[in-house]
């Protein structure tokens, strides 16, 4: 009988303790694809690790990795390197919209509209 009433116990418990994680507690990974008149980009980004990737350009892979200075449940600002320059990436969700401010005045401007980040892998 104490075993059974433990049992119970122990199963609640881990009932309660799994229902009351929050969700932004785990390191989900979000890919944004977004577009402008020139270029198709794919971003990856975990808030939980505080990375931001660019993995494609025009349908070509590559890897930049940018990490996250700033950020909230709806927009982050990410710092790095492209191209030799620093680089600024900031994304609002509620706008849909990513900039990629360079700053350098050989660097280039760029701002993107984005579809709603779609969730890759749960972790």
């Amino acid at each position: 009988m104490f075993l059974k009433c433990l049992f119970k116990y122990f199963i609640i418990l881990t009932v309660v303790t799994i229902y009351f994680i929050p969700e932004n507690s785990n390191a989900n990974i979000y890919q944004l694809v977004c577009k402008n008149k020139k270029n198709t980009t794919v971003w990856v980004y975990s808030n939980k690790r505080k990375q931001v990737v660019l993995s494609k350009i025009n349908n070509n892979n590559t890897k930049i990795n940018f990490s996250m200075e700033r950020q909230t449940p709806n927009s982050f600002l990410s710092k790095g390197a492209l191209s030799g320059y620093q680089t600024d990436i900031t994304y609002d969700k509620n706008t849909g919209e990513l900039a990629m401010l360079q700053k350098s005045l050989r660097g280039s401007n760029q701002f993107y509209k984005c579809n709603a980040p779609k969730i890759i892998k749960k972790e």
